[in-house]
């Protein structure tokens, strides 16, 4: 095999001395079998330089400045296995006792090449899987750090024997069979039967959209209820839209928060996308508001504060939501919220820190988007704004039947307050509707934790609500599992069918490529 060390690190003093730091035999049995430049891509889809160093021992991905900023170490014996894309330069590695790793590289083959030797030296004759998959981004071939959080121990020690039993039992396993698409390592990898509209009991319609509807389902094998949001493929490439749902399916698989929605299954059909998350059975926040008229300024605390943590989390993860409003914030039955629907949600980063597209609810606008003029993270702080300032009056502070009056006042008046509102919660609410961005409450490197400064808080113990120990002061009325009582009978009394629709061609481009998604403990 050529010298495939391509940054010459087997006799470099720098990699030697982070060999010695990380290592516990003696760094002179390790040798360097592989080094080059590769891009890692990180939960969020970002990609970063790294150098990837592959030893008789194990791999490391470091800083590409140097060698000795070593972000992580795995030893061989942990990654089970491979996935290398033929659409694209991109590769997997399985590390089932950690999370995967996902990387480009123009030089995939010779990375497998050298993990397939250093395999075999170390596990004598046994072959390392490698699968061979012909879509073009390996996002549903990767266990997220995220997403490894949700798993316990014992499931990652399980899936590593599942591997480990696959090359036992190859009886010999030839390597092709290994490499063949379709063959048993990629049903390993996937672990999962092929989920699909059939799957699922359709029992109510609880809402609907321009390209939709949202349907109560119970999956007919795990007895688990769930939400189904389905989306038409002619009405999202009618409205432009492919890219923003993209968008919302790659956010959805990488939230793991107590108040932002979990995405539990998504697949598609020639027709249509499906999303399969969890049902609230306290319906929308906007249900309730209608029903109350208007909410206490203690029962409006807990509101506000939960949404503020999901936008900061959302926020932490480069992601500008864009669409708040209380038809986007669903209740649990215990009352704490959940925060749903991320088709306006855009992420964000170095190379486009601002968004230009004109979106969302025309209410709860903030003055950068009505003006056309770039925005960020900042309308989010200002809709929480607007928010609050609804659920305490019962009516949005701009509110206007005449779209141009309403962004007119959008863009030039203050909010009028009622007298019975506390002083705290207006100066809350006339910092978040700063018109300067930059200005705004929460628009600072401190976000989220410059808006739990705020006096209108005192005296909440934000870790506590957290963790949802904080029992909020209003409380929907469920009656069971499957009520829908909390939505409105305007869905509820449609008849429930999953109608056929007819198939829709997209151009190559268009597709919706790597879009099925289960999660792992779904069917445990």
């Amino acid at each position: 095999m050529e010298n495939l060390d391509r940054l010459k690190l087997q006799g470099d003093a720098d990699c030697r001395k982070m060999l010695e730091a990380m290592c516990e035999t003696k760094t002179n049995e390790e040798k360097v079998e592989y080094s080059n430049h590769v891009t890692k891509i990180n939960r969020r889809g970002r990609e970063q330089t790294r150098i990837l160093l592959i030893t008789s021992k194990a791999v490391y991905n470091c800083l590409p400045k140097s060698v000795t900023k070593c972000k992580r170490k795995i030893p061989i014996e942990d990654i089970a296995s491979m996935t290398l894309s033929t659409a694209s330069d991109e590769f997997v590695l399985h590390v089932p006792r950690d999370y995967d790793y996902r990387y480009k590289s123009v030089d995939k083959e010779n990375v497998a090449k050298v993990l397939k030797k250093v395999f075999a030296q170390i596990f004598k004759q046994k072959i390392f899987p490698i699968q061979r998959v012909d879509t073009k981004e390996l996002w549903n071939k990767t266990v997220t750090k995220d997403a490894a959080k949700q798993m316990t121990q014992e499931d990652r020690e399980q899936r590593l024997m599942k591997f480990r039993k696959l090359m036992e039992e190859g009886l010999p396993m030839q390597e092709g069979d290994t490499e063949r698409d379709g063959g048993p390592v990629m049903n390993m990898l996937e672990d999962d039967a092929k989920v699909g509209p059939d799957d699922f009991d359709f029992l109510k319609v609880i809402g609907r959209g321009a390209f939709g509807k949202v349907m109560q389902v119970k999956h007919k094998e795990n007895g688990k209820v769930y939400a189904m949001k389905i989306l038409r493929k002619k009405q999202i490439k009618a409205k432009n839209q492919i890219e923003h749902t993209k968008a919302e399916r790659k956010i959805l698989q990488a939230l793991q928060h107590p108040f932002l929605m979990t995405l539990r299954f998504a697949f598609q059909t020639d027709s249509k996308l499906y999303f399969v998350l969890d049902y609230f059975r306290g319906g929308e926040l906007f249900f309730h508001l209608k029903k109350q008229k208007r909410f206490t300024e203690p029962q409006a605390i807990i509101f506000v504060a939960e949404v503020a943590l999901a936008l900061g989390h959302l926020h932490s993860l480069d992601i500008v939501y864009r669409d708040l409003k209380p038809e986007n914030i669903l209740l649990h039955q215990s009352g704490h919220i959940c925060l749903t629907d991320f088709g306006l949600s855009k992420d964000l980063g170095p190379a486009s820190p601002e968004a230009h597209t004109f979106c969302g609810t025309p209410e709860y606008l903030a003055p950068e988007i009505v003006e056309k003029i770039g925005h960020g993270k900042p309308v989010d702080w200002w809709s929480l704004g607007i928010l609050c300032y609804e659920l305490c009056v019962g009516i949005p502070p701009f509110y206007h039947q005449n779209l141009h009056t309403m962004y007119q006042k959008i863009r030039t008046e203050n909010p009028k307050f009622p007298s019975n509102m506390s002083r705290k919660c207006q100066d809350l609410i006339v910092r978040f509707l700063v018109r300067n961005p930059k200005d705004r409450l929460g628009s600072g490197e401190g976000d989220v934790e410059d808006v739990k400064k705020h006096a209108w808080f005192a005296g909440l113990v934000w870790d506590d609500l957290l963790a949802k120990k904080i029992e909020p002061r209003y409380i929907p009325k469920v009656r069971s599992e499957m009520d829908t009582s909390n939505f409105s009978t305007e869905f509820t009394k449609e008849t429930v069918k999953d109608t056929y629709v007819e198939p829709v061609n997209l151009a190559p481009d268009d597709q919706f490529t790597d879009f099925t998604f289960q999660q792992k403990s779904n069917l445990a």
